[in-house]
């Protein structure tokens, strides 16, 4: 089993291989599309175990995958772990990107905010949300400006 997708226990460090990376971000990538896409999609009620769960739950083994190989090619990095590195680097961007902007997300967060259960959350679920929701607001904002900012960049003086 390839030790990147291994989530039971610690960072399995010692069996790590740069041709272990790009495997299991695609792997990780082609998950969390797939949950990102069916919870936007969902037309019930959004709550915590239909919607924030599985959207959390793909984006930490994500997170901690990307993690090892990030503090990997920190401590040993090598032509090859550079190489498998940058190789999945863009494609890792890309998705955040995707995952920040992507509308029908946002407008079921704020739907899940509006929700009845939203306010019997304790403390740290809906701190979780307000978060999320804080963070799509600035990463909208920022799209903006720095649209903003190329279109003025691109006009005749």
């Amino acid at each position: 089993m390839n030790p990147l997708l291994d989530f039971t226990g610690l960072p399995r460090f010692a069996e790590f291989k740069p041709e272990f990376i790009a495997p299991a971000v695609d792997q990780l990538l082609a998950e969390n599309r797939a949950v990102m896409a069916e919870v936007a999609a969902g037309t019930d009620v959004p709550t915590w175990d239909n919607f924030m769960q599985p959207l959390d739950d793909a984006t930490e083994r994500l997170s901690r995958a990307w993690g090892q190989v990030g503090h990997m090619n920190a401590v040993m990095n090598s032509p090859e772990l550079r190489e498998a590195y940058n190789a999945c680097l863009p494609r890792v961007t890309q998705f955040w990107t995707e995952l920040s902007q992507n509308e029908a997300l946002y407008s079921r967060l704020k739907q899940f905010a509006a929700s009845a259960e939203f306010g019997q959350l304790n403390r740290a679920r809906r701190t979780i949300v307000e978060h999320e929701l804080r963070a799509f607001r600035l990463d909208r904002k920022s799209t903006r400006l720095n649209s903003s900012h190329s279109q003025q960049s691109r006009m005749p003086s």
